[in-house]
């Protein structure tokens, strides 16, 4: 995470609010170990924004009330007047392939819990649900890690009944889910899938995997139109994964830039400082070469970094084309960007 807080520090974007999700999520009520209300202090605690406590709803322990509203109705009352969204879901996840059903009414509809997937997905969707595939490289049914194009799903991604994938599930990475992602023009998702203590599993070095969304507004409504809009991004360890135009703009709010030359040089003093919990890992891409190291650097999180630039001689403004190697924005492609100096 780049600071020694565990409360996530990341920017808007012009005309959005960058908000800090995680859609799945456990708790003693399915396979979790902590009780609903410990999820809402946890998000509040790290920062989050909106969180949907995803307990499976085809099983509840022996040990607690069999009503799947519980959980929620226990968080919602822990999170009043509270600064944190709380969205009604659940995990339907009665055959091998998991999915998570966001803005539900009611959790406790028996035809979640129907063995057949489509079936599933069709009572979710008849509750104006957002569903998402979870985890679909699992090693636990997929051994070799991989995310199959299962067509039945991609029949249901046409018919809009699936409407997004998690690509990343806590340290997981699912190429072929990306892939999918962008063929059918889906909403990209990333989720811790906690179920243990998050103050155990996350150090404050570290951090869960989440979704930033980019909302209208703070709200259940506005974090729903942003999924239907796709304007979402996953920020998991180093990386971040999402579409150019929402990551781009991302960057440059993350940072602060001044550049002077230094007296009687053509050496161009470029002190960039990030404000964000982001390490971008770059690769100087441009004619220009650097006086203070080789082509490849990081600007560090929360700190400042400086690059002097030989550009041979004084110039009134320049570009410094980058190529920024942990910020994926299509599978396999990093994001290329140009940083613009003027008025030097």
């Amino acid at each position: 995470m780049g600071t020694d807080s565990a409360h996530f520090q990341i920017p808007d974007i012009p005309g959005y609010y960058t908000l800090k999700c995680d859609f799945h999520m456990h708790t003693v009520f399915s396979d979790g170990v902590v009780w609903p209300h410990i999820r809402v202090d946890e998000a509040i605690g790290e920062g989050l924004d909106a969180i949907s406590i995803t307990d499976h709803v085809e099983y509840h322990r022996k040990e607690v009330e069999d009503n799947h509203m519980v959980p929620y109705e226990i968080a919602k009352k822990h999170a009043e007047d509270k600064d944190l969204i709380l969205i009604l879901g659940g995990e339907i996840s009665a055959s091998r392939d998991h999915f998570n059903a966001l803005f539900l009414k009611n959790t406790d509809e028996p035809a979640l819990r129907d063995t057949l997937p489509a079936k599933r997905i069709a009572a979710a969707n008849k509750q104006e649900a957002f569903v998402f595939w979870n985890h679909p490289g699992w090693t636990a049914k997929y051994k070799d890690g991989n995310c199959p194009r299962n067509e039945e799903f991609i029949e249901l991604m046409k018919a809009g009944q699936i409407k997004g994938i998690e690509v990343c599930n806590g340290d997981g990475y699912w190429e072929g889910a990306h892939d999918l992602v962008q063929e059918f023009d889906l909403t990209l998702i990333g989720n811790s899938d906690i179920h243990g203590v998050s103050a155990y599993q996350y150090q404050p070095d570290k951090h869960r995997t989440i979704t930033l969304v980019f909302a209208r507004e703070k709200t259940v409504e506005g974090v729903r139109e942003a999924l239907l809009n796709h304007r979402t991004a996953i920020y998991q360890g180093d990386h971040l994964i999402g579409p150019e135009d929402l990551l781009k703009p991302l960057f440059f709010e993350s940072l602060d830039i001044e550049t002077e030359y230094r007296e009687g040089t053509s050496l161009a003093r470029m002190t960039i400082t990030n404000n964000s919990d982001f390490d971008f890992m770059c690769e100087n891409k441009s004619l220009f070469k650097f006086y203070n190291g080789i082509h490849f650097f990081t600007i560090k999180a929360h700190a400042k970094t400086t690059i002097i630039v030989k550009t041979l001689e004084q110039l009134s403004g320049f570009s410094l084309d980058l190529l920024v190697h942990n910020v994926l924005v299509a599978p396999g492609k990093s994001m290329e960007l140009a940083i613009t100096v003027e008025d030097l």
